[in-house]
């Protein structure tokens, strides 16, 4: 809303109609005030009295402009056809305008009258102004009110922002608008923006210099005779914007209007701000939410496997990691460590080794999380196909127990909020992740032999009664070391037991990962291999006699009796065992280092 409105055109227009009825003068003009243009201008729209002016006033005059000349003073230009005045026009000790008037002859009761025409229009002019400066200031005011109102209005950045560039698009309609937002914010794609660099290449330095100081700043363009203003969104706790209005044809911005805008800018910051700190705890709540949830998810005495399951579909789903790993360092030794279950196929490659012991060893170092934007930057000796990398490490009682990583292919790809979050999430899962761990150790000790590592008796009693009543069939071997008592009185008992863990580890080394082994008792072994047929089961007791007696030190040998059942056969667990052990009694009558197959049961009957 400009000062050189029709009103002000009207009184001036009209003055110099005036001027011409009563005063004898040839032309009569008016320059007024822009302060948009920060100068005074000819007020007509008469050619031929512009082309007039430029012939009368000397040089310094433009045709159209008059800024501070004659330093507001009356001046008499004389030249050889014409003779001109320019008489101020006051407003009090402010020049707000200059009267022309030009004649064939300017006697003095012409200048006189003048004066006083000067004097009249000038208090008229000053009311007018006076009248139009309290109209916009309502204006204003009224504008600044249905904006705020439809700040408070909204939670939504987006919806602030397109309020503020819609209302001076319609205040100012001449100008152009951008806007340099110092974050993202959802949907401001659409709207006009540009990026608030801070880099020292940045080519409009001026943009940042005012979200830095919060200050409003001018730039003046030569080339394109174009003058910038940027105006910061300010809010109670910071900037969070700048406004930039381009003005093609302005020289300076007046003083009301830039306080115009910078109010509406700064409560346009204050609504942003609110919407930060509403949409930043709607987050708090979010995860807050998801941490209440996964710790009592993960509380629930889960299997570790179900435990790291959960966990990865957690992480998915909350941060969109493409991969992701589940390390536990090896009780007492944290140069080795094992990928969990539930790890992602790329912690179970080799291409992944690398990458671990290069991130595993900073982990140790630091004591403390890892938060790589781009891998490739930090690491560029080690070939790696993700660039956003965050490895959390479990801690308890200050010790690192392993450690979780999760990857992305896009280089910062995760937030900084993201790397925090996930730092929570972990500190709160880590007791449950321990737990589960232990829980599964103590029922692995429960259920092996504290010397063997193999299953115990009573587990493997327990798993055929499970197999004999689901499978269609199965073989039972069991093995006694020859000979054993005579060893163990040759060379001792420490011998001996490492001769049973030779034995033991063959035996692990040469069955089927459904099979299982256990130790029977002494120097007694058992294997059972489920839905395996008696060919099967023969073929494996062959095997374990020739692996035993070639690869022990010293050498021993072992006999096996094996026994096999079908769903065919009324079976018991015991007949299984029984028949086996008297297979294996007839394989020690044989002369040991060999293999029996027990009698089925319609034999024995």
């Amino acid at each position: 809303m400009r000062e050189n409105n029709p009103s002000i055109d009207d009184v001036i227009t009209n003055a110099c109609e005036v001027i011409k009825q009563f005063v004898p003068v040839r032309h009569a003009g008016i320059y007024y005030y822009d302060a948009w243009k920060n100068g005074f201008f000819l007020k007509t729209e008469d050619s031929a009295l512009r082309q007039r002016v430029l012939e009368i006033l000397p040089n310094t005059v433009a045709a159209d402009r008059v800024d501070t000349y004659s330093d507001g003073q009356e001046m008499f230009i004389s030249p050889q056809s014409l003779e001109a005045m320019l008489i101020p026009l006051r407003d009090g000790d402010n020049v707000i305008g200059f009267l022309f008037i030009a004649a064939d002859r300017l006697s003095e009761q012409s200048r006189q009258d003048c004066r006083t025409i000067a004097e009249e229009l000038s208090g008229q002019l000053r009311i007018m102004s006076n009248q139009i400066h309290t109209i916009k200031t309502n204006h204003n005011h009224q504008v600044l009110y249905r904006v705020t109102s439809a700040f408070h209005a909204s939670i939504h950045t987006k919806d602030v922002l397109e309020v503020v560039i819609n209302t001076l698009k319609d205040v100012y309609p001449e100008f152009d608008y951008y806007l340099y937002l110092s974050q993202e914010f959802p949907g401001a794609e659409d709207l006009p923006t540009r990026e608030l660099i801070y880099n020292d290449d940045v080519t409009n330095r001026v943009s940042v210099h005012a979200f830095l100081t919060g200050d409003v700043q001018y730039e003046q363009i030569t080339e394109t005779r174009e003058t910038n203003c940027y105006i910061p969104l300010k809010g109670e706790q910071g900037v969070y914007g700048v406004l930039q209005i381009c003005a093609p044809t302005v020289i300076s911005f007046p003083a009301e209007d830039v306080e115009f805008v910078s109010l509406m800018a700064n409560e346009a910051g204050s609504a942003m701000e609110k919407s930060r700190l509403y949409q930043h705890s709607k987050q708090l709540i979010e995860d807050l939410q998801l941490i209440n949830e996964t710790s009592h998810t993960l509380n629930s005495n889960l299997r570790l496997v179900e435990t790291t399951t959960f966990m990865s579909k957690q992480i998915k789903d909350k941060f969109g990691a493409q991969e992701i790993g589940y390390i536990l360092f090896k009780e007492d030794d944290q140069e080795e460590y094992e990928i969990l279950d539930g790890s992602t196929d790329y912690f179970l490659s080799k291409k992944a080794k690398p990458f671990l012991a290069n991130t595993l060893e900073l982990l140790r170092k630091q004591h403390d999380a890892v938060f790589i934007g781009d891998f490739s930057i930090k690491y560029p000796e080690v070939n790696f196909l993700y660039h956003s990398v965050m490895a959390i490490p479990m801690m308890q009682s200050k010790q690192i127990k392993g450690a979780i990583f999760v990857l992305h292919q896009d280089p910062y790809f995760f937030s900084f909020e993201a790397f925090k979050l996930i730092q929570s999430l972990v500190h709160h899962s880590t007791l449950a992740f321990v737990n589960s761990m232990l829980r599964e150790q103590l029922e692995h000790l429960v259920i092996t032999d504290y010397l063997t590592g193999l299953y115990s008796r009573k587990y493997l009693d327990e798993r055929l009664q499970q197999h004999l009543s689901e499978d269609e069939q199965g073989a039972f071997l069991l093995i006694d070391i020859d000979d054993f008592k005579k060893f163990n009185d040759t060379y001792g008992h420490e011998l001996g037991d490492e001769l049973i863990i030779q034995v033991a580890s063959i035996i692990k080394g040469h069955i089927g990962t459904d099979d299982f082994a256990a130790r029977w008792g002494g120097e007694e072994l058992a294997v059972y291999l489920p839905n395996a047929s008696v060919k099967e089961g023969m073929e494996t007791a062959h095997q374990l006699v020739r692996q035993v007696e070639a690869f022990t030190e010293p050498t021993v040998t072992i006999s096996v009796g094996v026994s096999y059942w079908d769903k065919g056969q009324s079976e018991r667990t015991g007949n299984v065992f029984d028949r086996a052990d008297a297979a294996l009694y007839q394989a020690k009558e044989l002369g040991k280092n060999c293999v029996v197959q027990a009698r089925c049961i319609r034999e024995l009957n």
